[in-house]
């Protein structure tokens, strides 16, 4: 298992033949995985930080790695009031990676984390900082937690030769932040980091049920956690919209409960499948940091379910697709190896 997890984000290859069984196989560290190995905390979270250091996001990194990290959401949401609840949610739709972010909208559990840290941050002292928290519904601990990290990772990623320098909040002023304001691009990070992790979206159909349902690789129709922020853009899912696939960092099953019903009998609920920390990504995202690419007539395939069509622009014509096929290849080639030489030389 601890193999399999390490092949996921390519810190491993396996060495001559992949045939046989599995225990079997023969592994080599890739140089991802020499420096991963050298960063005390979950592969997936190095890679985050690693590819947020090469995209010029590590600000937005270094909040999503530590949230990660943390054993608490910074989200509150049992017995708030509402008026609490009202203000997180106007912060995080008016925030980084909001509907009219200069940097791009992304609807995401670790973007809001992002918008909510900056928000917290800009406070100075700590009595500010908790007031903050209890008139927007979230926990100053675990914000506290959040930021002690940062600051950790961020000196864990110096001496690995991945930043020159050791400032606390990196805001465009390095290599590593040139794009920090770049929200689109920071789910690239979430992408290439927590692949593959991936579920689609089943829109609702005309006449159905109500809302949309998340479906993951393996065949399991999920829901979003209870208290995720895309819970609600679920339930109020429309027949037709832009978003279509999204990521998430675990995948858990519940156990099924049984009830009393009011008539004096049993009613039992059935065991269900939820996913933490939701993300919406673009198709782009995946084709340009997720699986292994695959070509199949008009279609690009990643790691064989993941189909998309790729047709040509309304002022092409003939090989106006296969050329834009030809075109996302090359793109995606040329950063695997611009990634590659990055981590090599660091």
């Amino acid at each position: 298992q601890a193999c399999r997890h390490l092949l996921e984000v390519d810190a491993l290859r396996v060495v001559g033949t992949d045939e046989g069984e599995e225990d079997t196989w023969s592994y080599r560290l890739t140089p991802l995985g020499y420096h991963l190995s050298r960063l005390p905390m979950d592969a997936k979270v190095g890679k985050v930080l690693i590819v947020g250091c090469i995209l010029g996001c590590l600000d937005g990194a270094l909040t999503v790695a530590a949230a990660l990290s943390c054993t608490k959401s910074c989200f509150l949401s049992f017995r708030m009031q509402e008026t609490a609840l009202q203000a997180r949610e106007s912060l995080i739709e008016n925030g980084f990676g909001g509907k009219d972010w200069p940097g791009g909208t992304v609807k995401g559990d670790l973007i809001a984390v992002i918008a909510a840290y900056r928000a917290w941050v800009k406070h100075k002292s700590d009595g500010q900082k908790w007031k903050f928290c209890s008139y927007h519904a979230m926990d100053n601990t675990t914000l506290r937690d959040i930021d002690r990290l940062r600051n950790q990772f961020r000196d864990l990623l110096v001496d690995a030769g991945f930043v020159s320098t050791r400032k606390q909040h990196g805001n465009g002023n390095d290599d590593c932040n040139q794009a920090s304001e770049d929200a689109l691009l920071t789910s690239c990070c979430l992408v290439a980091g927590l692949y593959p992790n991936i579920c689609s979206l089943i829109r609702p159909r005309k006449g159905g049920p109500r809302g949309g349902r998340l479906l993951t690789n393996d065949g399991d129709e999920c829901r979003p956690q209870s208290n995720s922020f895309q819970r609600k853009r679920l339930q109020h899912a429309a027949e037709n919209g832009k978003d279509a696939y999204a990521v998430y960092h675990g995948k858990h099953r519940s156990i099924g409960t049984v009830s009393s019903s009011q008539g004096g009998g049993q009613r039992s609920r059935p065991p269900e499948v939820f996913l933490t920390e939701v993300n919406f990504v673009s198709r782009f995202a995946l084709l340009f940091f997720g699986g292994n690419l695959e070509i199949v007539k008009n279609a690009i395939i990643v790691d064989g379910w993941l189909k998309f069509k790729v047709s040509s622009s309304d002022n092409e014509k003939g090989s106006g697709g296969v050329d834009n096929i030809a075109l996302i290849l090359a793109l995606r080639e040329k950063l695997d190896d611009m990634i590659l030489v990055h981590v090599a030389e660091s």
